[in-house]
């Protein structure tokens, strides 16, 4: 308001008009995204900030401070485009930004070491997952205020919503169990098991407690009709219906899988198995495994675009690709050597994908037709993920 200020002093009395037009050239001033699905989010660990970069351009538009010692760990946008938030890990807080503004609105209190998150599909509540706590934080988008936390849960991962935005399923990785969360009254119903436990954690479960690999998250159909929930230790994915909140049918796949990731039209769901470095492909309508091929080591991610699959091998420096068509490998693509690959978004027209690359600080844009790559550089310290607006491949590690 200095500006206008200066003008009503040197230009004596103005208009009503006038001071309205001053006013909406400033707050137009202020306004650095339009269009909340031209940007890609950028979460910086070790700088704690949010970078966004243009879609087209691939220039940087701006940066968003979250403090000192925050190290945020996941950034997603509301489906509405209004906010932008991610937990810090180190904080035990979560951030609030401003869409187009790119202002720190918010800051909330969670419990320990918030990761991972999810909206409701009507934008009003903002799920936050506190491996460390065990719980997870209920956010009211409306308030902006933390408004209960949900205990009960042993390491919950990622957070999953039914389309209708009635339930939402909660991945425990330091349990082989999905937990079922009435969004209405914000609280734990139902445990669902994806398999039998392991014996020797039958016979001594204190001892292996700690030592558990279990659910990374509970991955939708399209429709939302069942979920495909991957138990790391016991090498299997469990298909969930959402309808009865029970198992129906129980996959054996490779050994360790971190997660599944469902392609865009609805029909495979992939496993990154970083036990023995392969992928298993299951056809969602025999809920059965079409193929197993090799890998790399240490997979992050899997993307989708342009008729293939990307796999992310975090440490290797490559990232390998599979034909949908004919579910065999279709190449990789070297992204450097001593580098690590976190992982990545795809863009809506599925065309490009957006992969963190944390050691040299950047963000590869791999083009899914041509397999070339193009570097953004200096886009914050240790990008660890990236996100855009209605993107179907927005995950983190």
């Amino acid at each position: 308001m200095c500006t206008l200020r200066r003008t009503i002093l040197i230009g004596g009395a103005l208009t009503v008009a006038a001071v309205a037009a001053v006013v909406t050239t400033l707050q137009a001033q202020d306004v650095k995204i339009s269009d909340p699905r031209s940007v890609v989010m950028i979460v910086n660990r070790d700088s704690n900030d949010i970078s966004f970069m243009d879609i087209k351009t691939h220039k940087m538009i701006g940066k968003t401070f979250l403090g000192n010692n925050v190290n945020p760990h996941m950034v997603m946008m509301s489906p509405d485009g209004r906010y932008v938030v991610t937990g810090g890990t180190r904080a035990n807080k979560a951030y609030i930004i401003d869409t187009k503004t790119l202002a720190l609105v918010k800051v909330i209190p969670t419990d320990i070491a918030p990761e991972h998150l999810a909206f409701s599909p009507d934008s009003r509540w903002y799920y936050q997952g506190n491996p460390d706590g065990d719980s997870i934080s209920v956010i009211d988008m409306q308030s902006l205020s933390k408004i209960k936390t949900i205990p009960g849960f042993v390491e919950p991962l990622n957070v999953t919503f039914l389309p209708d935005g009635s339930k939402a399923y909660v991945g425990n990785y330091g349990a082989h169990w999905v937990g079922v969360i009435d969004v209405r009254r914000h609280e734990l119903l139902k445990k669902i098991q994806v398999a039998a436990v392991p014996g020797v954690a039958k016979l001594d479960p204190d001892k292996y407690l700690g030592e558990i690999k279990g659910i990374n998250i509970a991955a939708p159909s399209n429709d939302g009709r069942y979920l495909y929930a991957a138990d790391s230790d016991l090498s299997v994915v469990g298909v969930i219906d959402t309808r009865e909140d029970k198992v129906i049918k129980t996959i054996r796949v490779g050994r360790d899988p971190w997660r599944i990731y469902m392609s865009h039209d609805g029909k495979y769901g992939i496993t990154a198995n970083n036990g023995d470095e392969t992928i298993s492909i299951i056809d969602t309508r025999t809920n059965s495994v079409a193929a197993t091929l090799e890998a790399g080591p240490d997979m992050t991610g899997i993307n989708f675009a342009g008729g293939k699959a990307f796999v992310i091998s975090s440490t290797s420096g490559f990232v390998y690709v599979y034909d949908m068509g004919s579910l065999k490998p279709a190449g990789r693509i070297k992204i450097g050597t001593n580098v690590n690959l976190e992982t990545a978004t795809t863009d809506t027209a599925d065309e490009k994908i957006y992969l963190a690359e944390s050691t040299n600080h950047e963000v590869v844009i791999i083009d899914a037709k041509t397999h070339g790559i193009e570097r953004v550089k200096n886009v914050g310290l240790f990008p660890w993920g990236t996100h855009i607006m209605d993107s179907k491949d927005n995950y983190c590690h």
